[in-house]
C-alpha cells in the first residue's frame, strides 16, 4: 500500500523499528507533497515565462526599432525580426553576413569610440546613412553600449537601431525654411533700399552664404495664383509649399538666386559683360517659364527683364524696372510671356506717373468723352485714333481695319467732334497719344 502512495499507514507493535517505520513515512508523505507542490509551481513558472516570452516576441517582431547583441568578438548573438522592415535583410541572413564590412560598418566606428572612453559605462550615439538591401538611402540613428548580465559582468555589446528619415527630412525642411526666410530678409532690405553701402551689400551677402556676382541679370517672375498651384483645401499652406519648391527649382539653376516677393519671385542671375546681354537674357527667361511650365502645368506665369547697370546701388530701381515690364507686357504684348524693360518704349517714361492719381484724372478728361461714346455705341473709335495717332495714312489704317479710307476720315472727323479737338495739331496728337498710352497702362495696374 506504501509502495501504491498510501502513506498514511502505521505500526505500532515492533518497538523501536515502528517509531523509525512511521516517522520515514511521514518524511515520505512531506517529500511527496513538497513535491507536487514544486511540480505546481514550476508550471506556474513555466506558464509565466511562456506568456513573458510570447509578450517579448511579439514586441520584438512588430517594434520598429532594430535590437542587435552581439559578444566581445563582434559576434551576433541576437538580432530582432525588425531588421527586415528596416534594411530589408532576415535577422538569419543578417546574422550569417560580415556585420562591420558588408551591413553597418558604422558599427565599428561606433566601437573604436567605445574604447576611446574614459570611466563609467560607455555609450556612443551615432546619425549615419545607410543603404538598405534594395539600394534605397535611409538615415539611422544607433545607439550602442555595453550590454551586462543579471550579475553586472559585460556579456558583450547592445546596439539599438531606428529609422530616423523622416525626422532628417523634416529637419531639413525647416532648416531650408530658415535659409530661405533669411535670403528674402536680405533681398527686401536690399530692395527697399536699407543696405546702401555696396561694400556692406557684399559683406552681408557673404555672411548668409550668398555669393552675389559683379555683373547679374534681374527678373521678376509674376505667378498667377490658379490652377495646378492652389489646392481648395489648405490654399495658403499648399500655396507656400508650392512657392518654396519652385523657388527651390529656379535656385538649383545654374548661377541663379530666387527669392519670394509679393505676387511672384525675384531672379537673380550671374551675366557676362557682354554686349549681346539682352540676347542671353531672354533666352535665359524663357527657360525659366519653361521650368516653371514643367513643375507646374497650367500655372500662368510672366516674366519682367530688368534693363542693365553695372552696380548694386541701382537694383532697387532695376527690379522696379522688372516689375514694370510685366505690368506694360500683359497688356501690350499680351501673346507674350518674356518682356524686357528695354523694349517698353514711351511706357518707362509713364509708368512713375502711371502709379499716381493724377493719371487717372488725366485720362478720364483727355479721353473720357469718347470712351463713354464706344461704350454706349458699341463702337470702336478709340482703337481708330490710336491707329490714326501711329502716323499712318487714313487709307492705311482703312487697310488694316478692312475699311474704305472714307470711313476712316468720317470716324476721324466724329472723334474730332466728340474731343471738341483738331488731330491736325502735333500738340494734341502728343496729349492724345499719351492719354491712350496711360490708359493701356492703368487697366494692368487694375488688372493686377
Amino acid at each position: 500500500m506504501i509502495a501504491s502512495g498510501d502513506f498514511n499507514q502505521r505500526i505500532d507493535f515492533m518497538g523501536d523499528f515502528s517509531a523509525s517505520f512511521n516517522i520515514m513515512i511521514q518524511r515520505l508523505k512531506q517529500a511527496e507533497e513538497n513535491e507536487k507542490k514544486y511540480m505546481s509551481e514550476l508550471k506556474k513558472r513555466e506558464a509565466q515565462l511562456k506568456e513573458s516570452e510570447q509578450k517579448y516576441r511579439l514586441i520584438a517582431k512588430n517594434m520598429d526599432d532594430m535590437i542587435v547583441l552581439m559578444d566581445d568578438d563582434m559576434k551576433v548573438i541576437y538580432c530582432s525580426p525588425s531588421i527586415e522592415r528596416l534594411l530589408g535583410y532576415t535577422a538569419a541572413d543578417f546574422i550569417e553576413l560580415s556585420l562591420t564590412e558588408q551591413v553597418l560598418p558604422f558599427i565599428g566606428i561606433q566601437l573604436g569610440k567605445m574604447a576611446g572612453q574614459d570611466g563609467g559605462d560607455p555609450s556612443v550615439l551615432m546619425e549615419v546613412e545607410q543603404q538598405r538591401k534594395d539600394g534605397e538611402i535611409i538615415w539611422l540613428e544607433s545607439l550602442m553600449s555595453t550590454a551586462k548580465d543579471e550579475e553586472g559582468q559585460n556579456m558583450g555589446f547592445l546596439c539599438v537601431i531606428r529609422n530616423i528619415t523622416q525626422r532628417k527630412l523634416v529637419e531639413n525642411d525647416l532648416q531650408q525654411s530658415y535659409e530661405r526666410r533669411l535670403k528674402n530678409d536680405f533681398f527686401t532690405k536690399l530692395l527697399n533700399g536699407d543696405i546702401e553701402i555696396e561694400s556692406d551689400v557684399y559683406n552681408h551677402a557673404y555672411r548668409l552664404g550668398i555669393q552675389l556676382p559683379n555683373h547679374f541679370s534681374l527678373y521678376f517672375l509674376s505667378i498667377d495664383d490658379s490652377g495646378s498651384f492652389l489646392s481648395e483645401v489648405n490654399a495658403l499652406e499648399q500655396r507656400q509649399k508650392n512657392m518654396d519648391v519652385l523657388i527651390d527649382q529656379l535656385t538649383n539653376q545654374e548661377a541663379t538666386i530666387a527669392w519670394e516677393v509679393p505676387e511672384g519671385i525675384g531672379i537673380l542671375s550671374a551675366m557676362c559683360d557682354s554686349s549681346y546681354h539682352k540676347t542671353k537674357e531672354i533666352q535665359l527667361a524663357e527657360s525659366y517659364i519653361d521650368l516653371v511650365a514643367l513643375s507646374f502645368p497650367g500655372l500662368q506665369a510672366h516674366i519682367g527683364i530688368a534693363d542693365y547697370f553695372d552696380s548694386l546701388t541701382h537694383v532697387a530701381l532695376r527690379f522696379k524696372h522688372a516689375q514694370s515690364a510685366v505690368r506694360i507686357g500683359k497688356r501690350i504684348w499680351n501673346q507674350h510671356k518674356v518682356y524686357h524693360f528695354d523694349d517698353c518704349g514711351a511706357y518707362q517714361v509713364l509708368i512713375p506717373f502711371a502709379d499716381s492719381d493724377e493719371s487717372e484724372v488725366f485720362v478720364k478728361k483727355t479721353l473720357g468723352p469718347l470712351l463713354e461714346y464706344d461704350q454706349r455705341n458699341q463702337t470702336e473709335l478709340v482703337d481708330t485714333l490710336e491707329k490714326i495717332l501711329s502716323g499712318l495714312s487714313l487709307k492705311e489704317v482703312g487697310k488694316q481695319t478692312f475699311f474704305h479710307y472714307k470711313t476712316i476720315q468720317n470716324r476721324k472727323q466724329r472723334i474730332e467732334n466728340i474731343l471738341n479737338v483738331s488731330l491736325d495739331s502735333a500738340e494734341v496728337r502728343m496729349m492724345l497719344r499719351t492719354a491712350i498710352h496711360l490708359l493701356k497702362i492703368v487697366q494692368v495696374k487694375a488688372d493686377l
